[in-house]
């Protein structure tokens, strides 16, 4: 059921909030001086790519999943 203009879109604000958190995680994975340069860039790619897994899901929680349309 999609959520209509009155209604909270509860699945789509957590995976928003999740990637927001993710991307804040890569910003300090950036400077975790206490790995060394390879790791701090294996963590940053590993966090952007989760956030962008969330904001995947917050997509189709707001629009519908258009490629499992029964």
């Amino acid at each position: 059921m999609n959520a209509t203009t009155d209604q909270g879109d509860a699945y789509g604000f957590k995976a928003r909030w999740m990637a927001e958190k993710n991307r804040e995680a890569a910003d300090a994975a950036r400077v975790a001086y206490n790995f060394p340069p390879s790791v701090r860039e294996e963590r940053v790619n590993y966090y952007l790519a989760e956030a962008d897994r969330w904001d995947a899901i917050a997509d189709r929680a707001q629009h519908g999943d258009r490629n499992n349309v029964r």
